[in-house]
C-alpha cells in the first residue's frame, strides 16, 4: 500500500512523466521520415542538375551544394521545399528554389547585373536578356564596420529597417516575417566588396521576397547598398522606414526575364 508521502507525489510523477513524453513527442515529430527524407535528396539531386553561367564568356556559377534554406509550408500544403544559391567569387549571383506541391517546381531570380544562362541537361531553360538586380545606396546607413562580426550586426539592423507583405486587392495582405539570421553571407574575394548578405521575408519559413544587402567600395569609398527580389508569383510590396520602395505584380515571370517559375520537366 501506498503511505500518504508516495500519495502526493503521484500526481506530480504522472504530471513530469506527461511533460517528458510530449516534449519528447514534439522532439520526435521535427525529425523527417522517410518519405520526406526522400523528397529532400530529390530536391538536392534536381538542384545539382542545372548548370548556370555568367555573362556572354559563359562563366559557370558554382552552386553550394546544400540548400541555404529548406521551408515546408502548411499553408500553401507544400511539404518539401529548399532554397539554392549559385556563387561567383563569393557573391551570389543566381538563387534558386525547389519544392513539391503536387508536382515538382522552381523559380530563379538572378542577382547579377549581367546576364545570368541556365542549362538542365544540356537544355537552355532560362536566359534573361538582361541582369537581374540593381543596387541602391542605402539611406542614412551607419559608417560601415572595421569587422565581420560587427558589420554582420550592421546588416541585421539595416534589415529590420524593411517590412514586407503578401499584397492583396482592397486589403491590407499579409505581413511577412524577417528571419533573424542571413540565409547566406557573402565570402567576397573582389576587390569592390567588403560584405554582403542575403536575408529572408518569409511566410512560415517559405521565402517571399529576398534582401540583397552588400558592402560596397567604389572610388567615393564604401557604402551600403541594397536590392529587393521575389520569390513568390504573389504580389509583393515592401516599404523601408515606412515608406512604399518596391512592389511586384503576381506573376510567374519567363525564361527570358530575371524572374522565372515554372513546372520541373521529367526527363
Amino acid at each position: 500500500m501506498f503511505n500518504s508521502a508516495m500519495r502526493r507525489m503521484l500526481p506530480l510523477t504522472l504530471g513530469t512523466l506527461a511533460l517528458w513524453y510530449g516534449l519528447a513527442g514534439d522532439s520526435l515529430g521535427d525529425e523527417p521520415n522517410a518519405a520526406e527524407e526522400d523528397s529532400r535528396q530529390a530536391i538536392v539531386r534536381i538542384a545539382k542538375g542545372y548548370q548556370l553561367y555568367l555573362g556572354a564568356d559563359r562563366i559557370p556559377l558554382e552552386m553550394r551544394q546544400e540548400p541555404v534554406l529548406r521551408w515546408p509550408n502548411p499553408t500553401r500544403e507544400v511539404p518539401e521545399g529548399a532554397t539554392f544559391v549559385w556563387v561567383l567569387d563569393g557573391r551570389p549571383e543566381a538563387i534558386g528554389c525547389i519544392w513539391k506541391h503536387g508536382i515538382l517546381s522552381h523559380a530563379f531570380h538572378s542577382l547579377s547585373p549581367a546576364r545570368v544562362t541556365g542549362e538542365h541537361d544540356g537544355q537552355v531553360i532560362w536566359h534573361p536578356e538582361k541582369g537581374g538586380l540593381e543596387l541602391q545606396n542605402f539611406p542614412r546607413a551607419p559608417r560601415m564596420a572595421d569587422s565581420a562580426v560587427k558589420r554582420l550586426s550592421q546588416m541585421k539592423d539595416l534589415a529590420r529597417r524593411f517590412t514586407c507583405r503578401l499584397a492583396a486587392e482592397g486589403r491590407k495582405g499579409e505581413d511577412l516575417r524577417l528571419l533573424p539570421r542571413p540565409i547566406f553571407r557573402y565570402e567576397a574575394r573582389r576587390k569592390d566588396l567588403v560584405d554582403g548578405a542575403l536575408f529572408a521575408f518569409v511566410q512560415g519559413t517559405d521565402p517571399e521576397v529576398t534582401l540583397v544587402l552588400e558592402a560596397g567600395r567604389d572610388d567615393e569609398g564604401a557604402q551600403w547598398r541594397y536590392a529587393l527580389t521575389r520569390r513568390s508569383m504573389l504580389a509583393l510590396e515592401a516599404e523601408l522606414d515606412g515608406e512604399r520602395i518596391w512592389s511586384a505584380p503576381h506573376g510567374a515571370g519567363a525564361p527570358g526575364e530575371p524572374w522565372f517559375q515554372g513546372g520541373i520537366t521529367a526527363n
